[in-house]
């Protein structure tokens, strides 16, 4: 089949053909976005998992279906702390200037501009020229300090969308990357929001380490959301995920041939996307049949190789190297106790901590649980095995 007309999408954040498995949370994102527009409560929401399931896909498809209910949703993926405010601080100002100038919504929407710009100078935000003729807020977000600053922000302009009947929805990619300061603000905002009836929720989606971080913000802001694990789909949902696209463009393909695919991607969508991608290039006939993907598989390791661990790999230092390999002579366990890892390298905890804490900082690590590590990528350990020999 030619490549121009292929319907499998295996890049990061590219919206696949069929989003399976993904039902419950985008109902819990819609009542979300919906009840907070109506002005009742609902939890927000964190979308967690690890590399290359389709967080930020979701965070995305969320965020466009707010947006075609009314919602004002704030997208932002956490970078480092700069780019981040210059980046967030830009597309509140793009809300409030999407916000209906009724009379009765002026004071309020003015007022809103009028605080973030005493942000963006407390702060020393570049975000172009904001609009000299606005006048500053005595006492509002000049603090200095980024919990209490950013929170009076969200707040102001939660009011401003609340008086234009609008919702401002926070959809935030990586998390674990945002400063814990940043984290408080948000998260301080969210409760006064709760607490005082306006329209502002947050979406944010992550490794599994933003527990930590929210956790480590407040002690209340656990309880402020609801959790939703983003993993592998079921052998029923990669059926769904690679025939329906192929079903709507003429194609087929046999039963055992999904086996196959379930088994050697274990359901992660991104390797989905890639075994469908190469079915399609590689068809000869209506029909696709189990030696017809068993004719792609070292192709398409070959480029997951490439195209997705690789680029990971090549970050990381031949000490950090020699760490990860050491992680992957486990018995297969989702994580593995750092004692282990230590004796398998035979060096003591202290002397592997620093490496242990540099991959975490790189995201090729998360803790699950104390004194043990996992990888932040599914399948890792294999590709670890393939391109690393033991004791190199």
């Amino acid at each position: 089949m030619d490549r121009l007309h292929n319907p499998f999408t295996p890049g990061a954040g590219s919206l696949p053909p069929e989003l399976a498995g993904r039902s419950l949370v985008i109902e819990d994102g819609r009542v979300l976005a919906g009840r907070t527009l109506m002005g009742r409560y609902e939890k927000s929401l964190l979308l967690i998992g690890l590399r290359g399931v389709g967080k930020t896909v979701l965070l995305k498809h969320l965020a466009e279906s707010a947006r075609q209910n009314g919602v004002l949703p704030i997208q932002v993926e956490v970078r480092n702390a700069k780019s981040d405010m210059e980046e967030l601080t830009l597309r509140l100002r793009e809300a409030l200037s999407e916000l209906d100038y009724a009379e009765k919504a002026k004071a309020q929407i003015h007022h809103a501009f009028s605080v973030l710009r005493n942000f963006v100078k407390s702060f020393s935000i570049n975000i172009g020229d904001f609009g000299i003729a606005i006048e500053a807020t005595a006492g509002v977000a000049t603090s200095g300090k980024m919990e209490l600053d950013l929170s009076e922000v969200l707040i102001a302009v939660a009011k401003a969308a609340k008086s234009a009947n609008r919702a401002i929805g926070l959809y935030i990619d990586e998390l674990q990357n945002l400063e814990l300061e940043a984290m408080r603000g948000i998260i301080v905002a969210i409760h006064q929001s709760a607490q005082n009836a306006l329209p502002l929720y947050l979406v944010g989606s992550g490794l599994p380490s933003i527990r930590g971080l929210v956790g480590k913000s407040k002690t209340y802001a656990e309880r402020m959301f609801n959790y939703a694990d983003i993993g592998a789909l079921s052998e029923p949902d990669v059926d769904a995920a690679i025939t329906i696209p192929l079903n709507e463009n003429g194609l087929d393909i046999e039963r055992e041939a999904i086996h196959v695919i379930y088994e050697q991607t274990c359901g992660y969508p991104y390797f989905l996307q890639e075994y469908g991608y190469q079915l399609w290039l590689s068809a000869q006939e209506k029909l696709i049949t189990k030696a017809d993907v068993d004719a792609i598989v070292d192709c398409v390791k070959r480029r997951l190789d490439l195209n997705f661990f690789d680029v990971r790999f090549d970050r990381v230092s031949n000490q950090e190297r020699r760490f990860l390999r050491a992680m992957a002579d486990g018995e297969g366990a989702e994580s593995v106790p750092v004692v282990d890892v230590a004796a398998r390298l035979n060096r003591t905890l202290s002397s592997i901590s620093p490496i242990r804490s540099s991959l975490i900082r790189k995201g090729m690590l998360y803790s699950p649980s104390h004194g043990r590590v996992a990888y932040t990528v599914p399948l890792f350990g294999d590709y670890i095995k393939r391109v690393v020999e033991e004791g190199d």
